[in-house]
């Protein structure tokens, strides 16, 4: 979090969208989250961590090792400190130190502000480096508070540490985070004002999600969003005010309607797939499924979109299901000796133009799909099949002026652009969508980054086709922003760039990043109305950051909602299964083609460490009962208490 200072007015409609690029930039600050210890002295209801190893305190040199790697393989730098209770580690400092020292401009933690209530302990973090704390507030009262983190006396401590950080003039950013719950979602405005009180301004709302003990503890947890409607926007409202900055954090996508400015950055899932990321390439390796693969938490939980994005990207890997093999730039390399993966069977390319691309020696045994950056004019002599990518209204002037040879079919990029290019050549587009068929295809992009999103795309697909007028095979959009339209699938790409260059395995990072480009979808609440709802994905989340919900109008059982119906089950005729509707679980995933498969399961380092605790305990124990000298004492640091 932080980095929004105080507006000096409400925002009109322009400066809101400025405002939501800035959150943007902020959100993907890179950062690098760094577990200190699993041991806490609270024991929170809500707990997501309280299935893993309690007690860890990992050793200080594996500490600053991740600390490292923050910085040297993930370009972070911002670190967030954080356990369990990372304050409990007994090198707390030192290690805030260590990460100052080699090179962090920020080091954050998030806290249940126990030890802050200490003069000497705050002092010591303030002196070692520490930037930000964001201390965790659950309860306006000490008796909803205490109660929710199980812990006695949590809250007067809590209020004592955060007030002197907050009267502080050379200390810390000061933020608060509220797990959002059944217990205090109705006073969640009671909980705001209080912290408002104090003088806090920025506010993290967390919703609860189904691990551990939030799962366990379900019954009190888990509530209705749409029943505290009222209060969640009263507060989510607060964003708009000069004064405040209201982050959400997991925070449904659908229940946001009218306050999209507050869709949690996509983003965020490379944080929440980072910290599973054992689990997940278990997954990918072994087909070992995640611990808390059940559709009863699915429903409920923020990473599932992700969860599902990977299970189809196995099954294409395993059934040879993807169409084109994207290279990332040209010269080709020689990794094309042999048949392309996974089923591809066209090459997709880049070339500054036509060319280039004789020059490249591309084999002829494959299609290719290209965009070449001057287009025009066409080649003489070519007569292999290659698909065009086009968005420029340049080389739509060209290329759509006069008949298309045989061995060219076009995708055209559907953007703010290539729609006036459309809308004032309507004659010329009808005669060759007649002439072409599905050789010309309108395909709507998806963006990974808002601004992408608010600079390309063309301002309510629907509106536009309705105005056009004509009925065009079209792509990447949800049937209710493309009435009248002949539904049909993008290839599926895939390439190098999502795979582990040492391992030929799918690299976890690059798999979260394509599900945030490619494939991250959302709804509206109304969309459980519509006809085609089991058969849509939605709205791309970027688009939907841009220009809101209301682009999901859920359609009818007759007119076009039948003839949508009717189309889309003829592509998919399984469904869309997901995860949350009970899944079966996929096979582990193949390596590329020259790379031996997986050796076996990747073992968690916080489970070693707790497993070696373990025996050290039990060495102790023994020696301890039969009198034998006591072996060295847990090198991992105290029991918390």
């Amino acid at each position: 979090m932080s980095g929004l200072g105080p507006r000096a007015a409400a925002s009109p409609a322009n400066e809101l969208q400025a405002r939501m690029l800035e959150r943007e930039r902020i959100a993907n600050r890179p950062k690098h989250w760094v577990r200190l210890v699993t041991a806490c002295n609270s024991k929170c209801l809500f707990c997501l961590d309280a299935d893993t190893p309690r007690n860890v305190y990992l050793p200080v040199e594996e500490v600053q090792a991740e600390l490292r790697r923050g910085l040297e393989e993930l370009g972070a730098d911002k670190v967030i400190l954080s356990g369990g209770e990372a304050s409990l580690h007994p090198a707390f400092h030192e290690i805030i130190r260590y990460a100052k020292d080699i090179g962090y401009d920020r080091v954050q933690t998030v806290t249940n502000g126990w030890r802050y209530a200490d003069l000497a302990f705050y002092k010591a973090c303030v002196a070692a480096g520490l930037g930000e704390i964001t201390f965790s507030l659950h309860g306006h009262t000490p008796e909803l508070h205490d109660h929710l983190t199980q812990h006695p006396g949590a809250f007067q401590r809590l209020i004592k540490g955060m007030v002197r950080a907050l009267r502080d003039p050379a200390g810390p950013i000061v933020n608060v985070d509220v797990v959002i719950n059944k217990q205090n979602v109705p006073v969640l405005d009671k909980i705001m004002e209080l912290a408002i009180s104090l003088g806090v301004t920025e506010f993290d709302l967390l919703h609860v999600i189904p691990q551990a003990n939030a799962y366990d503890n379900r019954d009190a947890m888990f509530y209705d969003v749409k029943d505290h409607l009222p209060v969640l926007h009263k507060v989510f409202a607060l964003n708009r005010h000069p004064r405040f900055v209201i982050w959400t954090n997991r925070f449904p996508v659908e229940f946001l309607e009218g306050m999209e400015d507050l869709v949690q950055d996509p983003h965020k899932m490379l944080d929440e797939v980072n910290g599973r990321r054992f689990m997940v390439r278990n997954y990918l390796d072994q087909g070992r499924a995640l611990d808390c693969r059940q559709p009863e938490r699915c429903v409920h939980c923020f990473i599932e979109p992700f969860c599902t994005t990977m299970d189809r990207t196995i099954a294409a890997q395993r059934a040879a299901g993807f169409a084109v093999w994207s290279l990332p730039s040209s010269p080709i390399s020689t990794e094309l000796s042999g048949p392309l993966p996974f089923g591809c069977d066209t090459l997709g390319l880049r070339f500054a133009d036509w060319g280039a691309a004789a020059a490249a020696g591309l084999p002829e045994t494959v299609g290719l799909e290209l965009i070449v950056d001057a287009p025009l004019p066409l080649p003489l002599g070519w007569s292999r099949p290659v698909r065009l990518r086009v968005s420029g209204a340049d080389a739509l002037d060209g290329l759509l002026a006069a008949p298309l040879p045989d061995w060219l079919s076009i995708e055209l990029a559907l953007g703010a652009e290539s729609a006036r290019w459309m809308l004032e050549h309507r004659a010329l587009l009808a005669e060759r969508a007649a002439e072409l068929g599905p050789r010309l295809r309108v395909d709507q992009p998806s963006w990974e980054h808002l601004s992408e999103a608010a600079a390309a795309d063309v301002k309510d697909p629907a509106a536009f086709f309705a105005a056009l007028g004509l009925s065009l095979w079209v792509s990447g959009l949800p049937a209710c922003q493309a009435p009248g339209q002949r539904l049909c699938l993008a290839p599926a790409r895939t390439g190098p760039a999502l795979f582990e260059p040492e391992t030929g395995r799918v690299d976890i990072r690059a798999l979260a990043r394509t599900h945030v480009a490619d494939h991250y979808r959302a709804k509206s609440v109304r969309c459980r109305d519509c006809v085609v709802n089991s058969l849509c994905d939605g709205v791309h989340i970027n688009m939907i950051r841009d220009q809101g919900l209301r682009l999901c109008r859920p359609l009818a059982a007759e007119g076009w909602g039948a003839e949508a119906e009717a189309q889309l089950r003829a592509l998919h005729p399984e469904g869309l299964p997901r995860v949350r509707d009970g899944k079966p679980v996929e096979a582990p995933a193949p390596s590329l083609p020259g790379f031996a498969a997986s050796a076996g399961l990747v073992i968690d380092p916080l489970a070693a460490v707790a497993e070696k605790l373990r025996a050290r305990r039990a060495e102790r124990a023994a020696a301890q009962a039969s009198g034998a000298p006591l072996p060295a004492a847990n090198p991992y640091g105290p029991r918390a208490t």
